[in-house]
């Protein structure tokens, strides 16, 4: 397949999934600068999801910058992961309406689990395809990616188990903590000669 085709299609969707999310901050009928409270928990959700999709796309960018081979089996899980993505807006709009609520907390979890076995499933076939296909160096270098390392650690996953079960009981506080741990540890990871930010 047209590699370049996937990679705009795919960056016309997050393009339109980020539109869509910042246009659900309602402009207050008061003038009043603390009129804007209001909106803050929709706001702190909406920089969670912000922060998701940008580091996505920034590693998505990456890896079909390196492959060498756009397969079917790449196109259809590429396509999973943005419809997992799309979730993103309504979980966001949703748990921004009562950030303490327990539906909309288990709704974001739910679509955070999904989007995140999205991803680590599309890096995985995007290493598979490009091994079949006599690339291993490719294969390695998207290998030793933060973000795949993140997703695929058993250990890693078990304590974001753990946050997200926390979160669920001491939303919102827990969540900025989970967030904030995310870019300490993909920062720390952060390599400047590979030119590969997380």
């Amino acid at each position: 397949m047209n590699k370049s085709r996937v990679e705009a299609f795919t960056d016309a969707v997050l393009a339109i999934i980020l539109t869509i999310m910042v246009l659900e901050i309602k402009i207050p009928e008061s003038t009043h600068l603390s009129a804007i409270l209001e909106e803050v928990p929709y706001i702190l959700s909406y920089a969670v999801g912000w922060l998701f999709i940008g580091v996505a796309w920034y590693n998505h960018h990456y890896m079909f910058s390196k492959t060498k081979v756009v397969s079917r089996r790449i196109f259809w899980v590429n396509n999973f992961w943005m419809f997992s993505t799309s979730f993103v807006p309504v979980a966001t709009a949703w748990i921004g309406k009562d950030i303490n609520a327990r539906g909309p907390e288990i709704f974001y979890t739910i679509v955070y689990t999904i989007w995140s076995i999205a991803y680590a499933l599309l890096t995985y076939v995007i290493i598979s395809e490009n091994e079949k296909s006599g690339h291993p160096e490719i294969a390695n270098d998207i290998r030793s990616m933060a973000i795949y390392i993140v997703l695929t650690n058993w250990k890693l996953s078990i304590v974001e188990i753990v946050i997200v079960v926390l979160i669920l009981i001491y939303m919102p506080a827990l969540l900025l903590v989970l967030v904030t741990l995310q870019i300490i540890f993909v920062g720390a990871r952060f390599n400047a000669d590979s030119d590969k930010l997380f």
